[in-house]
């Protein structure tokens, strides 16, 4: 009996080594791609949900007639805003680990007019990176620096 070389299992070292170049080159990929910057990261998600809640309660004020106020609270390794409708607390919102206020952010009120005071609200990282979320007193425009 004369083994055929079709009936052979197995795979060539050619196959072998071309599954492993597919695989460290997709892997290559995926570190480039994976992001490094962590506390880069949590700045700007810090930032954009700050802009993002206070152009949500601007907004709500103008809809609802109500007023609304965001408070900022620096207290020892707990940096975090409050949402108020009418004095009763809406939310809490606390930011993440190695992110803080930079001074003490004056506190936003917001009217039926969709009125407030301006204010620059200003963010670093660990890192010393700095982001900025500015309420303009005039047309109250809510931007990101």
């Amino acid at each position: 009996m004369n083994k055929m070389w079709g009936d052979e299992r197995g795979f060539t070292l050619v196959e072998l080594l071309l599954v492993l170049i597919l695989l460290s080159g997709a892997g290559f990929v995926l570190l480039i791609k994976l992001p490094i910057n962590f506390a880069q990261q949590h700045l700007d998600l810090a930032s954009t949900q700050l802009l993002e809640e206070i152009r949500d309660v601007r907004q709500a004020a103008l809809a609802e007639n109500n007023w609304y106020q965001v408070k900022f609270y620096l207290q020892n390794g707990d940096n975090h805003y409050q949402i108020f409708r009418q004095g009763t607390r809406l939310k809490d919102v606390h930011l993440k680990d190695g992110i803080q206020f930079v001074g003490q952010p004056a506190d936003l009120m917001f009217n039926a007019t969709g009125r407030s005071v301006g204010t620059t609200i200003v963010l670093t990282n660990s890192a010393g990176e700095r982001r900025s979320v500015v309420v303009a007193p005039v047309g109250m425009r809510i931007r990101e620096k």
